[in-house]
């Protein structure tokens, strides 16, 4: 839900209609879960879904990736120097390219590292709250069950794309985008070869986002098949 209220904002999608030639790839189905709960009761929620952004040069690789899901000025702000990268290496050689473009990732590492010191305990709140994974609903610990009311009702989700901007979950979720994630992005792509997005993104998905392309179950399998007994 927060990935189609920020596409669908009118400044965001405007500022990238303005600023790139943007185009959209579904990586994998959104897998869905139904939980039946019996006397008409059910509930139907999308898992594990994520998305990244790639600021690519004209020949198609990567000046730099945006991981996951920004508040929108966040968002905006963190492509915005992208452009200006990817039009001067637009300009180069890849052979030119490749050398400034390693040493762009290493000084960014370089900043992270000295200043991520986010706490692991925020990691992916807002995916945990929009996103509750079928382990949580059809919990039957019922102490599990109250703090996940609570949960949901300390973080209201936004209904609006002006609500968007200022939820506190999406907020933490920025914050760790933009240091942790961004970290291991900058890494990799500082002892890189050029690369284009098909060639990175399930690593990325995999180790950054936490969204294993090539898992059907989604990190779930455990979850779903603890108990199943086999003859």
């Amino acid at each position: 839900m927060a990935r189609a209220v920020l596409f669908s904002r009118e400044d965001v999608s405007a500022f990238i209609n303005r600023n790139f030639e943007p185009a959209w790839e579904m990586v994998r189905e959104v897998p869905i879960v139904r939980v039946d709960f019996g006397n008409g009761r059910t509930t139907t929620r999308t898992l594990h879904g994520n998305v990244a952004t790639y600021v690519c040069c004209a020949d198609g690789n990567i000046a730099d990736i945006v991981p996951g899901i920004y508040t929108p000025p966040a968002y905006i702000n963190a492509l915005t120097p992208m452009r200006a990268l990817a039009e001067r290496w637009t300009a180069l050689t890849a052979t030119a390219r490749l050398a400034p473009w390693r040493q762009y990732h290493r000084e960014r590492a370089d900043q992270l590292r000295g200043g991520n010191n986010q706490p692991a305990r925020i990691r992916d709140l807002g995916k945990r709250v929009i996103e509750v994974r079928p382990e949580q609903m059809v919990q039957p610990n019922q102490r599990a069950m109250e703090q996940l009311a609570a949960q949901l009702q300390s973080a209201a989700r936004p209904r609006s794309a002006a609500e968007l901007a200022s939820w506190q979950p999406l907020v933490a979720d920025t914050r760790i985008n933009e240091t942790e994630r961004r970290l291991q992005i900058h890494q990799r792509l500082a002892t890189s070869e050029l690369i284009h997005p098909e060639q990175i993104k399930r690593w990325l998905y995999r180790d950054v986002l936490h969204a294993d392309l090539d898992d059907p179950f989604m990190g779930l399998g455990d979850d779903f098949f603890a108990n199943v007994e086999t003859e």
